[in-house]
Order: C-alpha cells, then structure tokens, then sequence
C-alpha cells in the first residue's frame, strides 16, 4: 500500500538588519504567531524599532497591537 504524502503550507518570517537576520517558519499565519516572533526578534532591538512590512494584516495587526512603528510597502 503507497501513502500519499501530505502537502502543508508554511510561512516565513524573516527580520533583516545591519547587524543580523532572524528567520522562523511557522504552519500558520496570523496576528498571534507574528507577535511571537516580533517578539523575539525585539530582544535584540534597542528601543522602538520601525518595521517595514508587506501589505499582511496579521503584521499589521501584530504591531499595532505591541504599539510599534511601521511602514506598510507592496513588494511586487
């Protein structure tokens, strides 16, 4: 008997900065996992950083919750 594989969606994270880039993967995506991993990532911040983010409203969502600065860009 074969078994079919099973194809799952997964999403990056990614945060680029001068001094390192983070990246997580994570099966769903939505404002609670962006906030987990906006999280992480500002344990290597100093102060309030300003976000450049994809037109996503679980980001947008995820930051303006945590009170942060952002500025929404299309990338295509």
């Amino acid at each position: 008997m074969r078994h079919a594989l099973k194809l799952m969606d997964y999403w990056v994270y990614a945060v680029l900065d001068v001094d390192r880039n983070e990246m997580r993967v994570y099966p769903s995506r939505n404002a609670l996992v962006a906030e987990q991993f906006i999280n992480e990532v500002l344990k290597y911040c100093e102060g309030k950083p300003m976000f450049i983010v994809d037109n996503a409203p679980w980001l947008k969502q995820a930051l303006e919750d945590l009170g942060l600065l952002y500025n929404a860009e299309s990338f295509r």
